[in-house]
């Protein structure tokens, strides 16, 4: 089974909806909507590895004209660097697959 980590957009909608939901979240999320403890997911913190993937992401989805909240960049940087998929109800996300095509994406 592939590893995900849930956004902020999922999270609420899980939470709203009651779901059961297991696997990896950011601290940014936590951040976001502190509501998403009682779902116990193990929380992911940022690395100096995702930190720079995410400044060459910025500069790519920039470039093609396409700027992403940075906070987005970096959780979509987190997810690139464990090879895991994201699991989001975001769809501005897909503009990552037009700069790197291994970015495993979920849009619910």
């Amino acid at each position: 089974m592939e590893k995900a980590i849930y956004d902020t957009s999922s999270l609420i909608n899980a939470y709203k909806q009651r779901k059961r939901l297991t696997g990896y979240t950011t601290i940014f999320n936590i951040v976001e909507f502190p509501k998403i403890l009682d779902f116990k997911l193990t929380v992911l913190y940022p690395s100096k590895s995702d930190y720079n993937l995410a400044i060459k992401l910025s500069k790519d989805v920039l470039r093609i004209g396409k700027p992403l909240p940075a906070i987005d960049i970096i959780v979509a940087a987190m997810a690139l660097n464990r090879n895991m998929k994201l699991v989001t109800s975001d769809k501005h996300f897909t503009v990552i697959r037009e700069i790197r095509q291994d970015f495993k994406l979920y849009i619910e």
